[in-house]
C-alpha cells in the first residue's frame, strides 16, 4: 500500500470475490493457460488470422506489466506463478479493517453479494461496494450480481456508494443498472474485446459505443438523463432480469401512461 500511496493514488479496491481461482472448464479446453497450450482447434484459428499472428510475433512479449519489476526475468509462467500467490483465502474482515485503517483514503470493497455484506464494509469504513460475482466464472450456481443489486442498494444505498461489476454488455445493461440503485457501472469484457479487435483505439471505440447505446436507451424510454433514472424506469422482472420501458412517457401514441402498450 505504500508503494501505491508514494505513487499517487488516491483510492484502494480490495478484490475479494477471488479467494482462489475458479477450474475454468471452458478455458481449460481452449488452452487458456500460461503458458499457452495450442490444440487442432485453436492452432487453426491462429494461422487462419496472419496479420495477428504477424503483429504478435513480432510485437513485444505478452507478460504481465505492473508486476514486471517485481519479478525480473522469470518468464510470463514465473509471474503467473507469482500474481496467483497473491491471493489469500484466509482473509478475514480483520484484515480489512486494518487495510482500511492503513490507506487512510477512500477503500471500495469488490464481490459483495449480500446486503449484511455491504453493511459490514460499510461499517468498517469502506466508501464504497462493487456487487460482483467475478462473472459469474468462478462457482457455478451464483446468483447474478444485477439479480442481488436491489438488495445491496436497500441496504446502503445511502451510506456509501454502490457500484455494480459483471455481465455489462450493452449501454441497456448500464441503464437497467443506474435504474437499480448502482451509482455506476465497472466493465472489463467491452474494452477488452475493442483492444483485441483494434488496439487502443478499439478499447476506446467499445466506450463510445457503451455511450451512445446508453443515450439512445434514455431516449428511447423518455428519461432526460442519468439521473432521472430510478426503478420505474423498469417494467415487471422476468426470467431474462429487468427490461427497461418499451415506450417513454407521454409517447407518441397520445398515451401518458408509461405501462400502458397499445
Amino acid at each position: 500500500m505504500g508503494k501505491a500511496r508514494d505513487a499517487g493514488y488516491e483510492a484502494m479496491v480490495v478484490t475479494v470475490d477471488v479467494p482462489v481461482v475458479g477450474s475454468r472448464e471452458r478455458d481449460l479446453r481452449n488452452g487458456l493457460a500460461v503458458p499457452p497450450r495450442v490444440n487442432p482447434r485453436t492452432g487453426a484459428d491462429v494461422l487462419s488470422r496472419p496479420r495477428w499472428l504477424a503483429e504478435l510475433l513480432t510485437g513485444p512479449g505478452v507478460t504481465f506489466a505492473n508486476f514486471t519489476d517485481l519479478v525480473p526475468r522469470t518468464g510470463t509462467s514465473g509471474l503467473a506463478a507469482m500474481t496467483a500467490g497473491l491471493l489469500n483465502p484466509g482473509h478475514t474482515w480483520a484484515d480489512l479493517e486494518w487495510m482500511v485503517a492503513e490507506w487512510g483514503g477512500p477503500v471500495m470493497l469488490k464481490g459483495v453479494m449480500t446486503g449484511e455484506d455491504a453493511r459490514r464494509a460499510a461499517d468498517l469504513g469502506c466508501a464504497a461496494v462493487a456487487v460482483s460475482n467475478h462473472g459469474g466464472r468462478q462457482a457455478d450456481g451464483l446468483p447474478g450480481a444485477l439479480d442481488v443489486l436491489e438488495e445491496v442498494v436497500d441496504e446502503v444505498g445511502r451510506d456509501v456508494e454502490v457500484v455494480l461489476d459483471g455481465g455489462v454488455r450493452r449501454g441497456t445493461d448500464v441503464v437497467k443498472a443506474l435504474a437499480l440503485g448502482a451509482r455506476a457501472c465497472l466493465v472489463g469484457r467491452p474494452w477488452v474485446f475493442g483492444l483485441a479487435a483494434g488496439g487502443v483505439e478499439g478499447s476506446v471505440r467499445a466506450v463510445e459505443i457503451l455511450r451512445e447505446e446508453i443515450d439512445r436507451t434514455l431516449a428511447l424510454i423518455g428519461r432526460p438523463g442519468v439521473g432521472s433514472l430510478d426503478r420505474s424506469a423498469l417494467s415487471a422482472r422476468s426470467t431474462r432480469g429487468w427490461r427497461p420501458l418499451a415506450e417513454p412517457a407521454g409517447c407518441a401514441c397520445g398515451s401518458t401512461d408509461p405501462h400502458r402498450r397499445s
